[in-house]
């Protein structure tokens, strides 16, 4: 089974009924074969698509700034200013990891850290995916790894992306502070109004539960909408009060880590950049990779990132210089991670298979 066919792995424990504890023995037929491939077996057929883009995305900035001055501007950087920006950027895992065992422990999913902190890693990889849908892989993960059903641990997947998603629109709030009045303290307050209208959205059980009433009695979700409901339920569940500051807080933070990384490597450039407009527009450029639901945000991303230095002041070598380098420092860096941790996560799928499926 494939990283995608999370769904399909989350729809065997259901049929099955054999939602056992981690470590139990299941009571159930084995499952078949092909549902203990090792999910990685085309996974460099998928990458071709991610790297085809980040391909397309260096030609763009490339015709974008001409090739000359950015190369003349990637050897102006100082490369020691990299330790620091990797550094935050490590800072920004570490806090999503902090985040991903919260989630995992308040429903009940128990993996050794350094497991839980492969499934994370890899999921970094399987990011590099249209609209992230291949992260739905960590939950497929969870299940062979020892962590129970993959049904109990997509909420996680999904709150992470809800978390991230506001925090990331949090950020936009408060960077917008260092735009221009009122136009930024307007967009900063719209900001701060459109997180509290999701929240109070994804977190109104009534009129959610009307829906999946009517949900259940089309012909094509009848049968299925009960299990969305359940799935809703677990979510809802992780955007108590509680829970949703912790989660906002730790993604905030993280991706403002990444931000101020982003603030000094446009400083290698512009000495006078204010720290808050270069969260701004990370934040911003981030968003806009998220909604173009392409995979890693790629050209979105870039394009918007290098507009908005642009709008500042640098010239367009100095920006596409910039902008190559953080996506470098964030994106790839994550993929690189999760690449390095890939063996390991493979290794240890295949010992945990039966002798004869070897």
């Amino acid at each position: 089974m494939t990283p995608h066919g999370a769904e399909v792995a989350a729809a065997e424990d259901r049929r099955s009924g054999q939602a056992a504890a981690p470590g139990s023995a299941p009571t159930a037929e084995p499952e078949p074969a092909t549902e203990r491939r090792p999910a990685f077996d085309h996974l460099g057929r998928r990458l071709l698509v991610p790297a085809l883009l980040a391909v397309l995305a260096l030609v763009g900035l490339t015709l974008f700034a001409d090739a000359r001055q950015l190369a003349a501007a990637l050897a102006r950087f100082d490369l020691a200013l990299l330790a620091p920006v990797l550094g935050l950027s490590l800072v920004n895992y570490a806090l999503r990891f902090v985040r991903w065992e919260l989630y995992l422990r308040h429903l009940g999913v128990h993996l050794p850290l350094g497991t839980s902190l492969a499934v994370l890693l890899v999921g970094f990889l399987l990011s590099v995916t249209p609209g992230k849908a291949g992260e739905l892989g960590k939950a497929w993960l969870v299940r062979e790894l020892g962590g129970g059903p993959a049904r109990r641990a997509l909420p996680a997947i999904l709150a992470e992306r809800v978390t991230d998603l506001l925090g990331v629109v949090l950020l936009i709030a408060l960077g917008a502070l260092a735009l221009p009045a009122p136009a930024g303290t307007w967009l900063a307050a719209g900001a701060v109004a459109a997180v509290v209208a999701a929240v109070a959205l994804l977190t109104w059980r009534r009129a959610a539960h009307r829906l999946f009433a009517f949900a259940e009695r089309l012909p094509v979700l009848a049968g299925r909408a009960h299990h969305l409901e359940e799935l809703y339920d677990r979510l809802v569940g992780l955007l108590s009060p509680g829970m949703l500051a912790a989660g906002l807080g730790l993604s905030a933070a993280a991706w403002g880590a990444e931000g101020i990384g982003f603030w000094i490597v446009v400083r290698g450039y512009l000495p006078a950049a204010a720290p808050l407009r270069a969260v701004f527009d990370y934040a911003a450029s981030t968003l806009a990779g998220a909604v173009s639901m392409l995979p890693g945000g790629l050209l979105a991303a870039e394009g918007s990132l290098a507009a908005l230095l642009g709008a500042q002041g640098l010239d367009r070598a100095a920006a596409a210089s910039a902008t190559l380098i953080i996506r470098g420092a964030t994106l790839w860096f994550a993929v690189a991670l999760g690449l390095a941790a890939l063996p390991w996560v493979v290794h240890r799928l295949r010992r945990g298979r039966p002798r004869e499926e070897r």
